[in-house]
């Protein structure tokens, strides 16, 4: 089917905002006896077969597969959607494509068994032309031709002319690759019905080729699919024969944005008011106005990825370097690559989360109510990532120049091993940015040097120290779990770098590990106290470095080998460290218990002063949950439940189900950690560390602080003992300070501060008030300096030390008093940048010949920025301020030619 050469006429109405549109449709299919179900997470639960949710019907799959059923018949919802991988991956054409998206919204409506094609076809015509009022003569229809094992789709053939009204030569005929769907091999499938859009001729990307001729499910661009209807009616079996179902179901699914774009008039998805904030704010942040052609291909790629991130981090999914995870972080750093180009090379993705929720939140309140961490992770991956790509992108630019002076394509195994080991970039990024310069990479040297990297890792995977050959094949036996003091034997001993290093046949001094500080104290050499200062492992020795006693009135014996010592521990470190030790194992258990398995370990410190421990978890931790998590802890302390150790093989404890710690490195035999009674035990972990023997000589537990480390891992740093007891009445005195500073002696502290509060407030208040009045005053005086062109009052006026909002202020004061007036302001801001607001009174837009995101981009322009907004009101921005006063200058000539242009 071709398409008419002719211009359609263009859709003429105002635009509803996205939540009616969406809502239009749910309450459309609610009126006619669908249930409303919401939209399922992006993780698909129980379908190992899938990473995300990428169609509306992944949810019902088991309805089809007649595994499933639901209380109802007929559904509508709108589907969160992610099609970034397996066959569905559009993520290469986003940002080159107007229409594609890795995360997008599927309109949608089901019939299990219920109503089929003809009442299909005609609420989705109902729909798209009645409510939405899209012209019916841009729309077309498309139907299964039929093969030899299906017959042509008659009745939808039949159902779009009688029920639609189309003309016959609207509804054309396509194969099984364009109208056949099938969920796999076997399973459920049937032929499917289309419903087109025609874009008009400028649509099309080959209107330059001679011969070409526009066609329904071409590849010119200017006819688009928006609504699949598919009508599920066979079952294949294994031996590919198909078999009709006794059910028949129908599902359907509309691109949101698709629909969007024709329903508000324009001619990409990423010009739509679901993505314009986005676009608008990235033109902000970089300076570069945003361009329809190939120079807007960085917006769109950051404005379609953070919502793909966003969305996906509501959901649970956290970066990493597997599955979902990895699939995020590649979009994450696919998205900051192409914001460098044009000049945001620090992070800057994190701050489109704000245009996004104000957009979305509403209708999908969990960016709302997880902001925080969906800001949190995207900040951190982008500040992980800023932190190499720019050498990497360096070094991969010297390689792609050195191959066309060498007139090569191939990009050397080798460099693209050092892109990835040294500037960790992922071998699917360095092929990406090959591709998009015509190169490939020799993955297969690529490959080979990454087999010998991991071997060569795992030959270094041995702690060393200076001088460390000395303690070749030397075995110290830890006596420190029972002892604080022994007599011991000088194994090996040697001066290094101002420390002398020694080694013991045996020693109460703890190594450090597993997140544990080592043990100080002293070695006693007859007469001579020598300071421990730190102690490490060496394979199966233990070094214990000491200061060299170098001035009188010591003359130092002999330290050599098969010198008789006393080891003996600082019992001032060493205790409290034990009792922050215990301490991080309580706080696991109750982290677990109250925030759920997942919050594992992820890392320690255990010192004598404090504890910190490091938790997997997805959202920050409520002040009332860290409140109960301290509460918790305490009452296993007061239970004084009895701590005891024991060994036993690995497997056997892992079996068991006894937890094992981050950081420790374990043997065929393994030391268990044992809090409570042995029927009945509170806690159960690996750890080779040191402990108390009950829980009650902690005394006393507090969390000092609580809070995010990196993506998805939060911190713990907490106190014990006497720590616990200072960080107490620390507290008390500063609660007393406050007291004397509101004057809350005898009275509520917290009452009073809530007044002197309120009090703030108000007068916060009144300054607005009277900023109300300044913007009104501004406002009266400018209006009375206006210039008139063309019967319009321009108005254009620089200010100094004032932000965006305070221009904006100002501009709707003048749109207030005067319909027929524009303005430009711009202000240099106190740290240096420039702002520009441009305003349009409603009359004048209403004659449609002004409108103040064209106007301020062209102003912008003039002062080397950019910048856009909506027709009323517009901002931008630029980093030369000194040249806003020529924009100011120049501003009447533009809204002349503005005026006389239109």
């Amino acid at each position: 089917m071709r398409a008419s050469n002719d211009q359609p006429n263009s859709q003429n109405m105002e635009s509803p905002s996205t939540s009616h549109i969406r809502q239009q449709f749910i309450d459309f299919f609610l009126e006619r006896g669908h249930k409303h179900v919401p939209s399922a997470p992006l993780v698909p639960a129980d379908d190992p077969t899938l990473l995300f949710t990428n169609a509306g019907m992944n949810q019902f799959k088991d309805v089809f597969l007649e595994q499933g059923s639901r209380p109802y018949s007929r559904a509508v919802n709108s589907q969160k959607c992610i099609r970034v991988s397996g066959k569905h991956n559009d993520l290469e054409s986003v940002g080159t494509s107007p229409h594609h998206h890795t995360f997008f919204e599927m309109l949608g409506n089901w019939s299990f068994g219920d109503y089929y094609k003809r009442e299909a076809v005609r609420w989705a015509w109902e729909l798209v032309t009645k409510v939405w009022k899209i012209d019916p003569s841009r729309l077309y229809a498309t139907i299964f031709q039929g093969d030899g094992d299906v017959e042509q789709d008659e009745e939808a053939h039949r159902a779009w002319i009688e029920e639609t009204g189309l003309p016959h030569e609207r509804v054309s005929l396509h194969g099984r690759r364009d109208n056949f769907w099938e969920m796999g091999e076997v399973g459920p499938c049937g032929p499917c019905s289309e419903l087109h859009y025609d874009l008009g001729p400028d649509a099309c990307r080959r209107q330059d080729e001679e011969g070409h001729q526009c066609a329904v499910n071409g590849d010119c661009g200017r006819i688009i699919e928006l609504w699949n209807l598919v009508f599920i009616q066979y079952r294949r079996d294994t031996a590919g024969k198909l078999h009709p179902l006794p059910n028949r179901h129908v599902d359907t699914g509309a691109g949101f944005e698709r629909f969007l774009m024709v329903i508000e008039g324009v001619s990409s998805n990423f010009e739509t008011s679901l993505f314009r904030p986005l676009i608008d704010r990235i033109a902000e942040l970089s300076g570069e106005p945003y361009q329809s052609d190939h120079r807007g291909i960085p917006h769109r790629v950051a404005a379609d990825h953070v919502r793909a991130l966003a969305f996906s981090l509501a959901d649970g999914v956290l970066p990493s370097n597997e599955g979902r995870g990895y699939v995020m972080r590649r979009i994450l750093r696919r998205a900051a690559r192409y914001g460098r180009e044009i000049g945001l090379e620090t992070p800057f993705l994190y701050k489109l989360v704000d245009p996004l929720v104000a957009v979305m939140g509403d209708d999908y309140p969990d960016l709302k109510e997880r902001y925080r961490h969906i800001v949190g992770v995207i900040r951190a991956e982008e500040e992980g990532f800023a932190r190499t790509l720019g050498r990497g992108l360096e070094l991969f630019g010297a390689v792609v120049e050195r191959l066309r002076q060498d007139k090569k394509t191939v990009i050397p195994g080798d460099d693209a091993f050092k892109l990835s080991d040294t500037y960790g970039f992922p071998l699917d990024l360095t092929e990406l940015m090959a591709r998009e310069r015509g190169l490939h990479v020799d993955t297969e040297l690529f490959e080979k040097l990454m087999a010998e990297q991991r071997v060569r890792a795992r030959g270094e995977d041995k702690f060393t120290v200076p001088g460390g050959e000395f303690v070749s094949g030397l075995k110290s036996e830890f006596v420190g779990y029972d002892q604080i003091e022994t007599t011991a034997e000088i194994l090996s001993a040697k001066a290094i770098d101002g420390q002398l290093e020694i080694v013991l046949d045996r020693t109460p001094f703890y190594a450090e590990a597993g997140g544990q500080v080592s043990d100080k104290g002293w070695i006693e050499v007859g007469d001579v106290i020598y300071e421990v200062k730190n102690v490490v492992r060496v394979g199966e020795a233990v070094v214990h470095k000491v200061e060299l006693q170098t001035t009188p009135p010591y003359s130092p014996p002999s330290i050599e080998e098969g010198v008789k010592v006393v080891a003996r521990v600082d019992t001032i470190q060493r205790l409290p460290t034990q009792s922050n030790h215990t301490a991080t194992h309580l706080l696991h258990t109750a982290l677990r218990r109250h925030l759920g398995q997942h919050a594992a370990q992820a890392g320690s410190l255990v010192a004598p002063d404090r504890l910190r421990f490091d938790f997997t978890h997805f959202e920050k931790v409520t002040p009332e949950m860290v409140e109960q998590i301290e509460r918790t802890v305490n009452q296993s302390i007061r239970a004084d439940y009895e701590v005891t150790w024991y060994t036993l093989p690995f497997k056997d404890a892992i079996d068991s189900g006894i937890t094992a710690l981050f950081g420790e490195k374990y043997g065929d035999e393994v030391r268990v950690i044992h809090i409570g009674s042995k029927d009945n035990p509170y806690s159960r972990e690996l750890c080779g560390g040191t402990h108390v023997r009950r829980t009650g000589e902690l005394g006393l537990f507090r969390i000092v602080s609580e809070g995010a480390v990196s993506a998805g891992v939060r911190r713990i740093e907490a106190v014990t003992g006497e720590a616990a007891i200072d960080l107490t009445l620390s507290e008390h005195r500063g609660l007393e300070k406050v007291k004397d500073l509101l004057g809350a002696h005898g009275s509520d502290p917290v009452e009073k501060l809530e007044k002197t509060l309120e009090e703030k407030r108000a007068l916060e208040k009144e300054f607005e008030r009277l900023l109300t009045v300044w913007a009104n005053g501004a406002a009266v005086e400018l209006d009375a300096a206006a210039t008139s062109v063309n019967d319009v009052d321009v108005i254009a006026r620089g200010f100094e030390g004032l932000e965006i909002e305070r221009l904006k202020l100002i501009g709707d004061s003048i749109r207030s008093r005067n319909s027929r007036a524009v303005a430009l302001l711009t202000s240099q801001s106190a740290s240096g940048s420039g702002h520009i607001c441009c305003v349009v009174g409603d009359a004048l837009i209403a004659e449609g010949k002004l409108k103040a995101g064209e106007l301020v981009a062209q102003a912008a322009r003039v002062a080397g920025g950019g910048g856009g907004g909506r027709p009323h009101m517009a901002t931008a921005g630029t980093r030369h301020s000194d040249q806003l006063t020529k924009a100011v200058e120049q501003f009447p000539a533009i809204v002349r030619e503005a005026l006389e242009g239109g």
